[in-house]
């Protein structure tokens, strides 16, 4: 299933194109066509070998998964994936990746995605107005794609940054066995941010510096512009990272401290509860003669002396400040 964007020479937007219609507009180099194609099917592919000529390799990428962004030159276009981002469990902080893969051409350009892209939507929106973005070229259309592909990830971004500082604040008032998944968790949504926003930005950073004829020299502008705003998210993920693993440190360290102070009382109790076990295995025991044993005072005087013997251990645990 395929969608097409067919802005001519002339300055009329048609879309909807059949087939033929797509042969003939490619053959206008002052035309600019753009077919989204989502779920693959044969008919489509047929379309990007018979009319678009595409490389075998590229119609693989197309309808394999690809696990990172790339871009590759090819003779008469270039292939580039790029990752949408949008957080599915806000709860749990796990975030889900949406690809899409780009062909740019000298006057066309085709995305391929198996998944609704609320970017492209955003996009053919502003299409069907006559937005200037595909007036100015297809490189420009790729440009105005991925900066919509971009800005996805900020409000991601930013609300993965809070639940980081709202992880760093549980872990020194309540920290428990979830504040532990809860770094794990975020530990490992790091790594796959980085995974993700890294080689972006490599790729983007490559269009930016020029290495592609396909992009025009008024247009690198805007990439670059993509290339600042991932390389200022991924150093946002940095941090973030940088808090995780000390959190975790600290996580450690918070715990050995709770355990420290829940030994310190026990052993306070037990050194406390010591003489008063002597005290009374002593009159315990089932000798005869005893000689205390007969005595009116006897139970009183040595209640009395347990009394004395705790307040004198608290009074000395005290004064050394080990209490």
């Amino acid at each position: 299933m395929y969608e097409t964007f067919l802005y001519t020479s002339q300055k009329e937007l048609k879309t909807n194109l059949t087939p033929d219609e797509i042969r003939e507009a490619l053959k206008d180099e002052n035309n600019l066509l753009w077919v989204d194609m989502k779920d693959i099917d044969d008919a489509d592919i047929d379309i990007l070998t018979e009319i678009f000529c595409l490389h075998p390799l590229t119609i693989e990428d197309f309808i394999m998964v690809n696990a990172r962004p790339k871009i590759e030159k090819f003779k008469d276009y270039i292939f580039l994936v790029a990752f949408s981002m949008e957080s599915h469990d806000k709860a749990k902080g796990r975030i889900n990746t949406l690809e899409l893969d780009c062909c740019l051409g000298k006057n066309f350009l085709i995305t391929t995605h198996s998944d609704t892209m609320n970017s492209l939507a955003v996009s053919k929106e502003r299409i069907k107005k006559l937005s200037p973005i595909i007036m100015n070229g297809a490189d420009f259309l790729l440009y105005s794609l991925i900066e919509c592909i971009v800005d996805s990830y900020f409000p991601i971004i930013n609300e993965f940054d809070n639940m980081v500082d709202e992880m760093s604040d549980e872990l020194f008032k309540d920290p428990s066995n979830e504040t532990l998944k809860k770094i794990y968790s975020l530990k490992n949504e790091i790594m796959y941010l980085r995974r993700t926003i890294g080689p972006q930005a490599d790729v983007i950073g490559l269009v930016a510096r020029g290495d592609f004829p396909l992009v025009s020299a008024s247009n690198m502008i805007y990439f670059r512009n993509i290339h600042d705003n991932l390389i200022r998210l991924n150093d946002i993920v940095g941090t973030s990272r940088d808090i995780v693993t000390g959190a975790m440190e600290a996580y450690v360290s918070v715990v050995s401290n709770r355990l420290n102070e829940i030994m310190k009382t026990l052993t306070v109790i037990a050194t406390i509860m010591m003489p008063l076990t002597l005290i009374a295995s002593i009159y315990g025991m089932n000798f005869k003669h005893m000689p205390e044993l007969n005595s009116k005072l006897g139970y009183p005087t040595v209640i009395g002396f347990m009394v004395i013997s705790i307040i004198a251990m608290l009074a000395y645990f005290k004064r050394k400040k080990w209490i």
